[in-house]
């Protein structure tokens, strides 16, 4: 049997609630875009989580840093969401 799991970064077999920065300028920013994959029992997997859509969302000319963003519950329900930051 499968189960969901965002696939990314240290992995809780019950839960998991985390955020890693992957890339980041040190300017400051004045807005935030997010972008979201979702899995069901890992069986259905839906949504658009690119740096693209995040940066689409927020409105954002110019990145100043990336994160993910990653949620999962009992292997029922995981959730991958990149956020940019920028102005």
């Amino acid at each position: 049997m499968q189960c969901a799991s965002s696939g990314f970064g240290t992995q809780g077999l019950l839960y998991e609630n985390q955020r890693i920065s992957m890339m980041e300028t040190g300017l400051s920013a004045t807005k935030e875009g997010f972008s979201c994959a979702k899995s069901y029992l890992g069986l259905i997997a839906y949504g658009n989580g690119s740096i693209e859509e995040a940066q689409k969302q927020g409105n954002i000319k110019e990145i100043t840093s990336i994160e993910i963003e990653t949620y999962n519950f009992l292997g029922i329900y995981a959730k991958l969401c990149t956020v940019t930051k920028g102005n």
